[in-house]
């Protein structure tokens, strides 16, 4: 077996030998990427995808009420996959990892396609987003060790679009497949593109086993998933099987829960090697940063899926093609949020990070405010000149999904800058996996509270108002939530160093992921 790392120039270094780059080598790198990406694009896609078919798959099952729990089901097992998968990566091999996580996904993917009742389908929905959990933080190392940074740096920058190329492509391409072959062809369209990810991946890299082997933070995967698994347990038997609040189980698992986490907590602060690193919550940036983007996410994830689901219901129009207009307002939704996050990481240059984020935060509440709003007739848009949006629910979409696009970067930006060169991957992940919680936990909680007050609501007003009423307020306490991440924002200080403060000490830009590139294998020519 030949080892070879690749440049972009001329030539590459591994092991500290010199290694011509050839046409072979090249082919490869693209092979390596092209592997990567597809796998990428398919779990970004993936959620998109799916709330456009929620409203067809719900009414296939006659169970209206556990739409929120198909998508939570995902990310909050991607959430779990995502620490047990990065950590996995550093015991053994990387691509082995990555090909494991590829594996579950793809049989997720089959599984929940063959779903006979939403209960099935949910728990598919689990086992293929643990699987995704597996492919960014472990991609994103096998591109750290295999590629030389100047090439790296662009290969890198391509896979961080994959998210902005899931936001245009996933409604269309949701809708398209739902109204031409059906709903459950959106989970088995991932099994090509995954099979094709697989065999790539297999042919191509070598194993890339780390140099340094750490002990695998056992205890903490497993109070984790128990911590998270008993707590969305009850959850899901509050929405979908009537469990009341003060049901005696559902008071059990929810103290059960509480004590898991708190016992996570002081585990993975007191362990040398965690599977999260939560000790760098006690710096100021690193507490306001991570409990902001907590709340923001539990803000984000859910209304884009309670929107997918209220609109598909009633605000569609009569005689509409439901898949048609729940992509179209996913659209303007997630297209004013891409372009809030480009345009923050730019305002992020010139002002401090508090600004970026209230300014992001008021235009986010003026929108999410809109929403409490809601009635059976709300129109879903009104159109100046058959161009511009003058009403209707999208005038209230495009300034919410810009304001919580324009924070995504800051606290990001604001943890690996704001901690010790050794600490800034660790940092990015922790923000990344507290956000991700936020969605997941904030899915689960609120759908349960839609579902209790639509059905007290239903004991004395007719289906559709009760439904719109209890979304309106649902939207009220995801306001609230949206407040409350504000209050975290105003302790965020700071800003992005300058040349001169980096160059005199500041922690600057991250380092790459994972630093053994020089000590592991690489790609392996066919």
């Amino acid at each position: 077996m030949t080892d070879s790392t690749v440049t972009d120039g001329g030539s590459g270094t591994h092991g500290g030998e010199t290694i011509p780059v050839t046409e072979r080598s090249r082919r490869i790198e693209a092979l390596v990427v092209i592997g990567i990406l597809s796998s990428l694009l398919m779990g970004a896609l993936d959620n998109f995808v799916v709330l456009t078919a929620l409203n067809r798959i719900l009414t296939e099952f006659a169970q209206p009420t556990g739409g929120p729990f198909v998508v939570s089901a995902y990310v909050i097992a991607s959430t779990i996959g995502i620490g047990i998968f990065s950590k996995l990566s550093d015991l053994w091999s990387r691509r082995n990892v990555f090909l494991g996580g590829l594996a579950i996904f793809i049989v997720g993917s089959m599984l929940s396609g063959l779903s006979q009742n939403l209960t099935e389908l949910i728990l598919f929905r689990a086992v293929q987003g643990f699987g995704s959990g597996g492919f960014f933080p472990v991609g994103i190392a096998i591109v750290a060790v295999t590629f030389p940074p100047e090439t790296r740096a662009r290969v890198i920058g391509a896979l961080s679009g994959v998210f902005g190329i899931a936001v245009v492509a996933g409604p269309l391409l949701g809708a398209f497949i739902t109204g031409t072959f059906g709903w459950r062809w959106v989970f088995y369209v991932n099994l090509p593109i995954g099979i094709l990810g697989f065999v790539l991946i297999a042919a191509v890299l070598g194993p890339l086993r780390p140099s340094v082997v750490r002990r695998f933070d056992l205890a903490g995967a497993a109070l984790l998933s128990a911590w998270v698994g008993t707590l969305m347990f009850p959850l899901y038997q509050i929405a979908d099987n009537g469990w009341g609040w003060t049901d005696a189980r559902v008071i059990v698992l929810l103290s059960l829960a509480a004590i898991l986490a708190v016992a996570f907590v002081v585990w993975e602060y007191r362990s040398s090697n965690p599977l999260i690193p939560v000790r760098l919550l006690a710096r100021r940036v690193m507490a306001a940063g991570g409990g902001a983007t907590f709340f923001i996410g539990m803000v984000f994830f859910p209304v884009a899926t309670f929107l997918s689901l209220v609109v598909g219901a009633v605000l569609a129009p009569p005689g509409s093609n439901a898949a048609d207009i729940v992509r179209d307002m996913l659209y303007a939704l997630v297209i004013p949020l891409v372009i809030g996050a480009a345009l923050g990481g730019q305002l992020l240059t010139r002002v401090p990070y508090r600004a970026v984020a209230v300014l992001g935060l008021v235009a986010g509440s003026i929108g999410l405010f809109g929403l409490t709003r809601l009635t059976t007739s709300t129109v879903l848009w009104t159109f100046y000149g058959g161009i511009f949006p003058v009403g209707g629910l999208i005038v209230w979409l495009i300034p919410m999904g810009f304001g919580i696009g324009l924070t995504f970067p800051v606290f990001l930006l604001a943890a690996q800058n704001q901690v010790g060169i050794a600490d800034v991957g660790e940092a990015g992940g922790l923000i990344q996996f507290i956000q991700t919680l936020g969605g997941a936990v904030g899915l689960a909680v609120l759908a349960s509270f839609q579902q209790t007050r639509f059905a007290l609501l239903g004991s004395f007003a007719a289906f559709p108002g009760s439904l719109i009423q209890s979304y309106d307020q649902t939207f009220t306490v995801m306001l609230a939530l949206l407040v409350t991440a504000l209050g975290f924002v105003l302790f965020l200080h700071g800003r992005l160093p300058g040349k001169s403060s980096s160059a005199k000490g500041s922690p600057g830009p991250a380092r790459p992921l994972v630093g053994e590139a020089a000590s592991e294998p690489a790609l392996v020519p066919p």
